[in-house]
Order: structure tokens, then C-alpha cells, then sequence
């Protein structure tokens, strides 16, 4: 056995007389339960993360930030703290540690010192985890023991030690293994050789099945609700189903709460029972809203959705826009459940005016572009390998002026998109990306008045480094094949330029022109962007950015306009707010512009 011989050096008997005769003093004068000082507590000889577990243990620290303690309470959570300080040293490998104390009180605050010396690191010596039952072979239970985050030659941490059986718990039981258990989990720590064994044995049980699924609700057909279902009675159950059918109720405009509850009580011959509790949302909802760009000036909004029309879970919508740029209005009627579990067919229409006037001070030459569309068709959404991809048929009516270009355009345009967005979180992502593939185009022959195919993509990459930085990256690439590009209205034309697609510039004002320096709308696309951000306190952040783009003729990497800038983010519930100073650098820039967004950063 060990024998732990402690030296005392002068210092450390000067503290140590100093506490006796405290310790008198305090016997000698009764204390009043009326005496009461604050309490400040000095701790040294240990790192960050151990002072902090250290205040969150200590009973002292944690009173003491409350307010006042009485006397007689501080001297009774002292005699304690050396206690707690072991406590909380004993979950990183500390279990002989050497702590020196003194308590020294004073008229207004008294002050609790600890000098600690850690002491040796218990190290892991063996690691023995035993696997038994049906599942024992099962690849998701090997593969979280081979996982196990604590090995020979490490040094004991308890969080590891309860993270790593946590992780085989969960895998077992996410694959049907409800009833595992563990039959033995110790740490056997050798104090004299300053080494830890730990022993794990667990066993599997059977594994379970999925039974019957019930709904508890009333209002809709349960045959819509069941197509939903990603499994079958009798498959073997995997917690990754039960929550794929909770997103996939979730992301229906129809329930305010959806719970799925596996019932392990009830299971029988291992088949458990699958209960949906689902909370309607109201029948009509409406909301309104009022904004501000510095693209759009004032802009105003108002969006209605009937959230079940019938029994069949049809749905519809509607939306209008005003601002000074743009008035449109559209309905949307739903039919869900086509084509894909999670499919929606939508019959729209709708009518959109744009008008674009650029102020001559912030362009060289004054333009303008007019557009008025009425539109209807229907399109269909639904998910594919992770994406949702959206066909569309729809016939357009458009009257157009821009620059010396106008006319009419009757146009049945077919679209084919996908889109796809990834996050680690939707309102502040760390690491995300979102990508979009959009197809569209046109056929003479096919009651339109002009043959046209449009190509575009887009993507935006978010990565966080450092605890503080985020880089922001975006791109767009587009290109536009015509036989006759004049006679295609704006909404079919390339633009770029504004709040989201390249600062520095006026609204849509990067573009080709014609003989009279009006824009006109390009053939190609070509923008990309690069941020970098700094989260600052609470929901505030800055940033440094540059831009370059351009809508052109061809596609080519030539003639692009340049811009960098600094701005402010607010971080708030329903987006980003984002301020943002630009300047264009660029051959023929405009003036330096102040830029005002809000939304989603993917």
C-alpha cells in the first residue's frame, strides 16, 4: 500500500496557524445569524475546465453567487469545500489531490482561498466490454464498442466512460433491441498504481418488430395519413422510421404537434404498437407583413392558407405583394399525396407587374424595364434521393417593355428544378449548403409565340471555423438558348446587380445594353460572392465580403463587376438582418450604396 507523506513548508504553516485561530475565534464570539458578508472565492493551481466543474460542485461558490451567506454558514460550507473540491476533480483522473484552504473574512466580503495541486492522472490500464444476446453480432452494437472512447494508456474521464455507453445503449435500442441493458458497468480505480480497470457487460434481448400504427385524430382521411408510413407491420423496428414519419407529418400544414410513441408495454409476439397523437392547427390562418429593401423601397405582404378543405387533406393559398417594383397575386390549390408519399400537386395562378426605373444616381444612364404577366398551371412537388424536385406546366400571357424591346408573348413553358438544403441549423448554420438545378424552356410550335431553353444552377456553402468565424460562399451560373431573344419577356432575361446577388451595384442594373444604354436582359449569368463573419456578443455579427457578377451575352468570365464591403448581422427569429456597405470597384461603377436584406441565409 501507499503511504502519502504531506511536507509543510513555512508558508503553508502560516496558513494553517492562521486557520486555527480563526477557528477559535469563531468558537470564542458566538455568531449571530444576523452577521452576514458576501463571499468570494479565489481557486488556483487548476485549469479552466476544472475551476469550472469546481464552482459547479462546490457548495460555497454556488451560494455565494446568490448574495449574502451569514457567518456562521460560510464557516460551515468551508469545512466542506475540500470535499467538494475532490468531488469534482474525481470525473477527469484526479483522485489524490493536495489542497491547501484558508478562510479569511473581513468587515464587507470574506474570501475563500484554495491553493490545489491536482495531483497524478489516473490512467486507463484495461478496458473489457462483454456482449451478449441475440444482437451481440449485430454490425451497429460492434461498431459503437469498437468506438468506445476510453482505451489503455488513457486518462480516466467519466464524461468518456458515460458517452461511450450511452452510444451502445442508443445504437441497441434504435434497432430494436428495447429491452438491453447493461449487467455490469464498473471502474475499478487502483489508487496505489494510479490506474483504472473498467468492466462492461451488456446484453442485447430480443429484438423487437413494428406493429400497428393508429392515428388519434379526426379530421382527416386516414388513408393520406398511411401513405406516410416509411415501414411495414413486422419489418424490424429502427428509431431512424419513427422519426422520418414525424418529419414527414410535421412538414404537413395541417398539425400544430405530432408525437409518434412507440408502445413497448403492448407489444406482443415482439411487435410493438405505434401510437401518432396529432394536434390540429387552426382551419384558417392569415399573416401580414411590412419590410423594407433597398432594392424594393417599402414592400408590403399578405399570405392566407385554408388548411383543410376537405377530408382529403386539399389545401389552398393565397398571397399578395405590394411594393413600388412589384404588385402580384396568386392562389394555389393543393391536392397532397401524388406521385410520392409526400407529394403535392398544385393547380395556381396568378398575376405579376414589375417595374424597374434605375435613378440616373445610381447608373450611369436612366432605364427601366415593365412587365405584366398572368399566369396559370400546375405543378407538381416531391422528394427524390434527398431532393425536391418540382415539374411544372403552366401558360403564360405577357406584355413586356424594356429598353427599345416590347411586345406580347404567349408562352407554355415546361420546368423541371431540384433543390436540396443541408444544415446543422436553419436559423444560424455552422456547416450547411444549399445547391438548386433549375431547367425550363419554351417550343414555337407548342402554342407559344417563342422557342427559348434556360439552364441555371446555384449554391451556397456555409463553414464554420475558429468558435467565432463563419465563411459565406455562394455562386450562380446561367445560360439562355433563344432563336429570338428580343421577343422573350424580362422574367426569362438574365439580370444581376442589388441586395443578393452583387452589393455595390443599383437593383438589376448589371446587364447588357442596347444602342441607347437601356438594359436589356442578358443570355448568360455569372455571379459569385465570398464572406467572411464574426459572431460578437449575443445576436450581433459583422462581416467583410466581396462580390463579382455579371449577366452577358455569352457566357464568359470577362467584363465581370467587382465590389467589396463591410456589414452588420442581426440574428433574429425569422432570418438574418443584414446591413451592408458596398462599393463597386469595377469599370463604370455606380456610388458607394448601403444595402438592407433579411432572410434565411441557405
Amino acid at each position: 500500500m501507499a503511504l502519502w507523506v504531506r511536507r509543510w513548508d513555512g508558508r503553508t504553516v502560516g496558513r494553517r496557524a492562521r486557520m486555527l485561530a480563526l477557528a477559535a475565534s469563531l468558537v470564542t464570539a458566538p455568531l449571530s445569524a444576523q452577521d452576514s458578508s458576501t463571499v468570494r472565492v479565489v481557486l488556483s493551481g487548476v485549469n479552466a475546465e476544472l475551476t469550472r466543474n469546481i464552482l459547479a460542485v462546490m457548495q460555497l461558490a454556488r451560494e455565494a453567487s446568490t448574495g449574502k451567506l451569514t457567518h456562521a454558514r460560510i464557516v460551515h460550507l468551508h469545512r466542506h469545500a475540500k470535499t467538494d473540491i475532490q468531488t469534482a476533480l474525481r470525473p477527469f483522473g484526479y483522485y489524490e489531490p493536495r489542497i491547501v484552504e484558508s478562510l479569511q473574512p473581513g468587515p464587507a466580503e470574506w474570501v475563500a482561498e484554495y491553493v490545489i495541486d491536482p495531483g497524478p492522472v489516473v490512467k486507463v490500464r484495461s478496458v473489457s466490454i462483454e456482449v451478449n444476446g441475440p444482437g451481440k453480432d449485430s454490425p451497429g452494437v460492434q461498431k459503437a464498442v469498437a468506438a468506445f472512447p476510453l482505451h489503455r494508456g488513457d486518462t480516466l474521464r467519466d464524461a468518456r466512460y458515460e458517452a461511450g455507453k450511452l452510444a451502445i445503449l442508443t445504437v441497441a435500442s434504435d434497432s430494436g433491441y428495447l429491452d438491453a441493458d447493461f449487467d455490469t458497468t464498473a471502474v475499478l480505480v487502483d489508487r496505489d498504481a494510479r490506474a483504472a480497470d473498467i468492466l462492461i457487460r451488456f446484453d442485447t434481448g430480443e429484438r423487437f418488430k413494428f406493429g400497428p400504427v393508429a392515428f388519434e385524430q379526426n379530421y382527416l382521411d386516414e388513408d393520406l395519413l398511411r401513405k406516410k408510413i416509411p415501414f411495414k407491420t413486422g419489418q424490424w423496428y429502427g428509431q431512424h422510421k419513427l422519426l422520418e414519419l414525424q418529419t414527414a407529418l410535421s412538414e404537413d400544414p395541417y398539425f400544430a404537434r405530432v408525437e409518434v410513441l412507440p408502445q413497448r408495454k403492448e407489444a406482443k409476439d415482439l411487435e410493438v404498437p405505434i401510437r401518432v397523437l396529432l394536434e390540429p392547427r387552426k382551419l384558417w390562418t392569415y399573416e401580414l407583413g411590412v419590410g423594407y429593401g433597398t432594392d424594393t423601397g417599402p414592400r408590403g405582404r399578405s399570405n392566407g392558407i385554408w388548411r383543410r378543405i376537405n377530408s382529403d387533406g386539399h389545401y389552398a393559398e393565397a398571397a399578395l405583394v405590394l411594393s413600388p417594383l412589384e404588385q402580384s397575386a396568386a392562389l394555389r390549390y393543393n391536392v397532397p399525396g401524388i406521385g410520392h408519399p409526400n407529394g403535392v400537386l398544385t393547380f395556381f395562378g396568378g398575376f405579376s407587374r414589375l417595374s424597374v426605373k434605375v435613378n440616373p444616381l445610381q447608373a450611369l444612364q436612366p432605364q427601366h424595364f415593365i412587365g405584366r404577366n398572368y399566369v396559370g398551371g400546375a405543378r407538381l412537388f416531391r422528394h427524390r434521393l434527398g431532393w425536391l424536385e418540382t415539374l411544372s406546366l403552366g401558360y403564360q400571357h405577357a406584355s413586356f417593355e424594356i429598353g427599345q424591346d416590347s411586345g406580347k408573348a404567349n408562352l407554355l413553358v415546361g420546368r423541371l428544378s431540384w433543390e436540396r438544403t443541408r444544415a446543422d441549423d436553419r436559423s444560424f448554420p455552422r456547416r450547411g449548403i444549399h445547391a438548386e438545378v433549375d431547367l425550363q424552356g419554351a417550343e414555337k410550335i407548342l402554342l407559344s409565340t417563342a422557342s427559348f431553353l434556360q439552364l441555371r444552377g446555384s449554391a451556397k456553402l456555409i463553414y464554420g471555423f475558429a468558435p467565432k468565424f463563419r465563411l459565406l460562399t455562394r455562386a450562380e451560373v446561367g445560360r439562355l438558348f433563344a432563336r429570338d431573344f428580343h421577343r422573350l419577356p424580362p422574367t426569362y432575361r438574365f439580370f444581376t446587380g442589388g441586395d443578393v446577388s452583387v452589393r455595390g451595384f443599383g437593383y438589376s442594373s448589371l446587364s447588357p445594353r442596347d444602342s441607347l444604354g437601356n438594359i436589356i436582359g442578358g443570355a448568360a449569368l455569372v455571379v459569385g460572392s465570398a464572406e467572411v463573419e464574426y459572431r460578437l456578443l449575443g445576436h450581433w455579427a459583422v462581416a467583410i465580403f466581396s462580390d463579382a457578377g455579371n449577366a452577358t451575352e455569352r457566357l464568359s468570365l470577362s467584363g465581370l463587376g467587382y465590389s467589396v464591403g463591410v456589414g452588420i448581422r442581426f440574428i433574429s427569429p425569422i432570418g438574418m438582418l443584414r446591413l451592408d456597405f458596398a462599393q463597386g470597384l469595377s469599370k463604370g461603377h455606380g456610388p458607394f450604396r448601403i444595402h438592407i436584406s433579411m432572410g434565411p441565409d441557405l
